[in-house]
Order: structure tokens, then C-alpha cells, then sequence
């Protein structure tokens, strides 16, 4: 009883400090590739360590919603509750899952697996409180009150709990309030995957949800990009560091006319059938996507072991999703419709 008396007395006190509190669904589910099936509420979700991040809530079109510190737990923490298992795939390692969220509104975003656990595990986490982040002082010497009253206003807004926080997002629009369930998803569970005695691509083809099917047998044509990346995997450890050139992955997917689609994936293969899938979201508004490379030449020369062409994400702390010889990138939108 002293416990629940305590609790609703933090909870008062957080409200009165300024703290803006929820207006939440009850239960968050996690399913799918799970061997442990979740149904948490709010309370459950307390329980967890937790973290403080700040977000500034910035849409790529402009829309401002105010600039909070959410406290909450990491999503990486939640997902390891469940016990991912993968069913019915030659291919046992998890980079090319994905993670769908959906919140009460409707709304759908998609993460990649190796965002959510190849990452500081505060970069992504469900958030249960917020504390606005006050300014200073006001800007009456440069905005009318009609601009500044409105973004003030945001400030003590009702947030809806728990939310999906993006931290590391340069644009708040894959941060959803009020998310009801996440379902952790393969989406090429039949695809083969055998070892080969040589592995090697001389071309690759983005195909899929795109508006025009390309093949790639050279880079030539495109801006030319260089950088030092570490060699670091979860099976042999530390190998070491390379120079890699080639050019950026998001000006060979602006060739096909990619649409905008937060519910959108890349799932990038080799012959051998290993693969690596990444997520609309961490390409075009997370930065470390802007220095994701397709390479063709290392350390001063054509790549030919593991070759023709190899995709780099220096943005992850581990280098599983680092995909030699790419043969295809499927282009794939995850956007389910509603269960009646």
C-alpha cells in the first residue's frame, strides 16, 4: 500500500514540476519472430532501467512540436525479453530482420534490426515520461507572439505514452506516440543461402518498390567517396582498419526514384545468400546514413575477394551487415493493413 501511495505521490509531484504526462494506451504487444510473446503496459515497462534522452521534435517538412528530455527504456531491452527466433530460414543470423511499430493512430514506421542492436542502446528507446525543455527567454525582439505563443505552446502539450523516441534522427518523424504493438518480421524467410567457393558479383540490381529497375556494373559515373572503416564482427572479432572507396548508398537509390516511405526497406544479398536488411529511416534521416558506401576499390585497389562491389555502414558498432559481392537490393514497402 506504501508503494502505491508513493508512486501516485511521484507521480503528482513530476505533474506539478511541469513534467507532460500521458495519455496512454494500456498495453504495448510485442509478437512475431518471438519465442516470448509481450503484453506491457506502462507500469511493466518502469520496471526496466531507463535512460534519458533528449528529442528535438522537428518533422522533415518543418512541423515543431516542442523540444523534450523523454525518459524511458531502451527498445533493444524490451526486444531481448522475448527471445527472437528465427523459423523456417537457411539463414540463422538476425541482420536482415525487420521491426514494425504501430500506434493507435494508425501509423506505421519500420526499423531495421541491426539499427536497433548494433547501436547505443539510448538511440532508440520507449519512452513513458517527458520534461519540456524551457528556453531561456523569449524572442519578442524577433518573432510576433502569434509564432513564439504557438511554439511555446507546444511545450505543455499531452504527449501520448508510450512512445517510439528516435533519438538519433536528425527529423522527429519516425518518433510515434501512443504505439500499441511492435512485430519483429522476416521478410525473405525462403530465400537460399549456401556457401560457394568463390564469392563474387559483377553487377547488382536494385529491383522492387521502385519506380525504375536499375543494374550497376560500374560507379564510375557517380561523385567519388573515401573513408577509413573498422573491421569489427560479433563471430572473429577485431580485423582491423581498411580505406574503402566507392560512392555514397543513398545516391545510387536516388537513381531508381525511391518514393518516401518510413515503411519502406532495403534488403541488400550476395550469391551465397547472406544478407543484410536496412530501413528507410536510417538511410535518409538518420546522419550515419548519409556515409553508408557501396565500395568497389580497398585500400587503393579493385576489390576482387568478397567483390565486385561491397556494402559499408560505418554507422554500426559491429560490421555483420557489412555485405560482400552484392548481387541485389530489394527495395521492399513492409506497410500492413490494419487486422479487422
Amino acid at each position: 500500500m506504501k508503494r502505491k501511495f508513493g508512486w501516485f505521490v511521484f507521480w503528482v509531484t513530476l505533474f506539478f514540476a511541469g513534467n507532460v504526462l500521458a495519455v496512454s494506451p494500456s498495453v504495448l504487444s510485442i509478437t512475431g519472430l518471438v519465442k516470448q510473446p509481450l503484453n506491457l503496459t506502462i507500469e511493466d515497462i518502469n520496471r526496466y532501467q531507463s535512460t534519458q534522452v533528449q528529442l528535438n521534435e522537428i518533422t522533415e517538412t518543418g512541423a515543431y512540436s516542442g523540444v523534450f528530455y523523454y525518459n524511458g527504456v531502451p527498445l533493444r531491452t524490451l526486444l531481448k525479453l522475448t527471445s527472437i527466433e528465427k523459423k523456417e530460414t537457411e539463414f540463422s543470423k538476425n541482420v536482415d530482420l525487420a521491426i514494425l511499430v504501430r500506434n493507435r493512430q494508425g501509423k506505421q514506421i519500420v526499423l531495421s534490426w541491426g539499427e536497433v542492436f548494433y547501436r547505443n542502446p539510448s538511440e532508440i528507446i520507449v519512452a513513458t515520461s517527458a520534461v519540456p525543455i524551457m528556453p531561456h527567454h523569449d524572442c519578442k525582439t524577433c518573432h510576433a507572439p502569434e509564432i513564439y505563443k504557438s511554439r511555446l505552446d507546444q511545450l505543455q502539450r499531452k504527449i501520448g505514452f508510450p512512445k517510439l523516441v528516435v533519438s538519433s534522427d536528425t527529423y522527429a518523424d519516425r518518433s510515434l506516440e501512443e504505439i500499441t504493438s511492435i512485430e519483429i518480421l522476416d521478410l525473405r524467410p525462403k530465400m537460399p543461402a549456401k556457401r560457394l567457393k568463390k564469392l563474387f558479383s559483377p553487377e547488382f540490381t536494385i529491383t522492387g518498390a521502385v519506380r525504375k529497375t536499375l543494374t550497376f556494373k560500374e560507379l564510375s559515373p557517380y561523385p567519388r567517396r573515401a573513408m577509413k572503416v573498422k573491421h569489427l564482427g560479433e563471430g572473429k572479432g577485431y580485423h582491423g582498419i581498411d580505406k574503402v572507396e566507392g560512392v555514397y548508398f543513398k545516391t545510387i537509390l536516388n537513381k531508381t526514384g525511391i518514393a518516401p516511405d518510413l515503411c519502406k526497406v532495403f534488403l541488400v544479398s550476395a550469391p551465397d545468400g547472406y544478407r543484410a536488411l536496412f530501413s528507410y529511416g536510417e538511410i535518409f534521416l538518420d546522419p550515419s546514413g548519409e556515409r553508408m558506401i557501396i565500395a568497389d576499390r580497398i585500400n587503393g585497389q579493385p576489390i576482387e575477394k568478397g567483390g565486385k562491389f561491397v556494402l559499408v555502414q560505418p554507422g554500426d558498432l559491429m560490421a555483420d551487415r557489412h555485405v560482400k559481392s552484392i548481387k541485389k537490393i530489394e527495395v521492399i514497402s513492409v506497410r500492413q493493413e490494419p487486422k479487422p
